[in-house]
């Protein structure tokens, strides 16, 4: 028996390079089964553990969560289409691309004029860039590293960028229908151009409904379904994260049912619903200080950083109650991802003397492979055929596409289902939903 063990322990000496080598070789052959089963990639996903954390692991400036959302491309022949890719941020290429081009001075092109406006929209040979709600040109210079004139361009919505002919770019913006004209000194659009060559597109058309610029998908869509593993947010982290300041850090929790409500001195008070695990944050201050509109996007900024959620691919998305209260989401291949609870959201909020903030302690994380058929779905005038035939019809204020976050029932794994999502009473539904 002994001589045995030796023998095999002699073997194994022998052959140690053979048998490590084989290792080696069965699991490359593992992780390339699960790369090409699973192609589609979550910009940014990071594998790290987030749970007992808080910290970012990605640094995101101001800059990239204020960035563009869409990116379309119109050929010489008025065809638009709008890019994204699996592989690399075409947005964040672009945006390293302009904030080393240097702007001449601002001049007005027109205003007041629908036609001319949808027509610098569909310019031929250009890349037009798009936010989903106006944002002030404070914004835009600090993302691009510009010094755009705010007094005479406010706010923008889109950014046209002419690929021939002058040397020139277009900010648009969708209050009054303004157009104004930016000579571009210095700044290379071939480097552009190149950018977008390797991007994926589908068939868009932009247009103006109800006087509403919308971005419509005149054939019909066909898009992969995502799964993700879900990151979940220790909620005691995110509570003192929320809480926590210079002055005072004493906090306290009670549960009262399914919640768990902590706070801090008199002021500051966090809610945690343990059944699907958002959370209302509500701070309230006898200070009259009064942020203005266009304040707001840096300091809701800083507040996105201290919640500790990892913000690689959290996107603003809008404002409301009367430019008081933000949005910010999460993008996957340049769509945004919606759900009843409000999870991929964050919400803030500012007002005279009090703040508010609701959001889930729930994130993607890790891409999963899935064995699950692409959805094929209908172009935006079928979609509006049968949302003109409901009786909700006429409270619509938009339409994109975007995902379902539909999670299972430990919120451990999130499948991602595209579909048509329209803006009704103020809030991103599924359009499902109105035409049943």
């Amino acid at each position: 028996m002994k001589r045995r063990m030796i023998g095999m322990i002699n073997k194994l000496k022998t052959n140690w390079l053979s048998i490590a080598l084989a290792i080696v070789v069965i699991i490359s052959l593992v992780l390339s089964g699960l790369i090409w089963t699973n192609p589609f990639q979550y910009e940014g996903a990071h594998r790290e553990n987030v749970t007992k954390s808080s910290q970012q692991y990605t640094a995101q400036s101001m800059g990239d969560v204020y960035l563009p959302t869409t990116m379309v491309r119109t050929d010489g022949r008025g065809s638009q289409t709008f890019l994204y890719s699996t592989q690399i941020s075409l947005m964040r290429e672009v945006k390293n691309s302009i904030r080393g081009w240097q702007f001449g001075r601002v001049a007005t092109v027109k205003s007041n004029n629908g036609d001319v406006y949808l027509s610098y929209l569909r310019r031929h040979n250009a890349i037009t860039l798009s936010y989903p709600n106006a944002i002030p040109t404070l914004v835009f210079n600090e993302t691009f590293s510009q010094t755009v004139n705010s007094d005479q361009v406010a706010q923008i919505n889109h950014i046209v960028i002419p690929l021939k002919g002058p040397r020139e770019v277009y900010l648009l913006s969708d209050h009054r229908y303004g157009i104004y004209r930016l000579q571009v000194k210095k700044g290379s659009f071939k480097q552009i151009a190149n950018l977008t060559r390797g991007a994926r597109g589908i068939a868009v058309d932009h247009k103006i409904i109800n006087g509403e610029t919308m971005l419509t998908y005149p054939k019909s869509v066909t898009l992969p379904v995502f799964a993700f593993q879900v990151a979940n947010q220790n909620i005691d982290t995110l509570s003192s994260n929320l809480l926590s300041s210079s002055h005072r850090s004493n906090i306290t929790s009670s549960k009262n049912g399914d919640q768990v409500v902590y706070s801090s001195g008199n002021n500051q008070r966090l809610v945690y619903h343990r059944n699907n695990g958002t959370v209302d944050y509500e701070s309230y201050t006898n200070s009259d200080d009064h942020r203005s509109t266009d304040q707001l996007y840096s300091y809701f900024y800083n507040r996105l950083v201290k919640t500790g959620v990892q913000l690689s691919n959290i996107r603003f998305d809008g404002t409301s109650n009367h430019q008081r209260r933000f949005t910010y989401r999460t993008f996957v291949d340049g769509f945004p991802i919606f759900n009843e609870d409000g999870y991929g959201s964050i919400q803030l909020e500012a007002n005279t003397g009090a703040e508010r903030c609701q959001m889930s302690r729930y994130s993607l994380q890790v891409p999963l492979p899935i064995n699950q058929q692409e959805v094929k779905l209908p172009a935006t005038s079928e979609v509006l055929n049968e949302l003109h035939a409901s009786p909700h019809f006429k409270d619509i204020k938009g339409i994109r596409v975007g995902y379902l976050w539909r999670s299972d029932d430990n919120n451990k794994v999130v499948k991602l289902t595209p579909t048509y999502f329209v803006r009704y009473h103020g809030n991103w539904v599924d359009y499902e939903q109105l035409i049943k």
